[in-house]
């Protein structure tokens, strides 16, 4: 998932997750090269694997970190991990007069912001994202301004166009795992060659997602977590009993 780290007074920096903040209209996701290279306003766990592709030539991630970038609208508007444009702006957001100014403080060449937000700018006024089909899903609509727009694309598109300009850096964080290991029906844990090893069960977050690589939303893994762990609770008792010599219940 993406997260922005935070100075909270009593704690420290701590990782915000950007779920609702990079859905919103007037803002944009680039990575160091100035360039989106992703719908945004995607589901946390589907937008975390734009952030893990690599250039063989540099060896190196492509799109991580990133940055968020947005205009004065936006922060005016909605405000930032509770920080407002009535504010003094805080260290850990960079701010600009220019694009090309805000460009130079975050380390992105100056020519490729500009161009991906004239091309940003240009996609909004014609009302759709061509590039990354942001906005497109219910998932966009819903997570962006619904107050102003309702479930429309215009609840998550919006140009870059309002001085001055900020950005705040991008990271990758996790709420947990579903990458455990693989598990049948029962919730037995399975070898390598698909055999189940004697009395190791996994349940929930602890196993291979029943879903695989996707992920059923928020409170997703309650369900699996619920049904798995049953399973091998009564799939442990009935072994018991079988090694007992005692007959297993009905």
């Amino acid at each position: 998932m993406a997260t922005i780290d935070v100075p909270v007074e009593g704690h420290g920096v701590v990782p915000w997750q950007v779920n609702s903040e990079r859905t919103r209209p007037h803002c944009i996701m680039v990575n160091r090269d100035g360039h989106r290279f992703t719908d945004e306003a995607a589901n946390y766990n589907a937008l975390g694997n734009a952030f893990h592709v690599v250039d063989v030539a540099r060896f190196d991630y492509v799109n991580s970190p990133a940055w968020l970038v947005f205009d004065g609208h936006y922060f005016a508007t909605y405000g930032l991990a509770r920080r407002t444009a009535a504010e003094p702006t805080p260290g850990w957001i960079a701010e600009a007069p220019t694009l090309a100014a805000l460009a130079d403080r975050i380390g992105v060449p100056a020519g490729s912001l500009e161009a991906t937000v004239a091309r940003w700018n240009a996609h909004v006024a014609a009302g759709s994202d061509p590039d990354h089909g942001r906005g497109e899903s219910h998932h966009d609509r819903a997570w962006g301004d619904t107050v102003r727009f309702g479930e429309t694309r215009q609840a998550t598109l919006g140009p870059l166009d309002t001085p001055p300009y900020f950005a705040v850096q991008v990271r990758v964080g996790a709420l947990g795992t579903k990458g455990g290991p693989l598990t049948d029906g029962d919730a037995r844990v399975l070898d390598v060659d698909g055999a189940p090893l004697p009395g190791l069960y996994a349940a929930g977050n602890a196993m291979a997602s029943v879903m695989g690589m996707t992920y059923g939303g928020h409170g997703g893994t309650l369900g699996p977590a619920l049904v798995f762990g049953f399973r091998a609770g009564r799939d442990a008792a009935v072994r018991a009993w079988q090694g007992a010599a005692v007959p297993a219940p009905a």
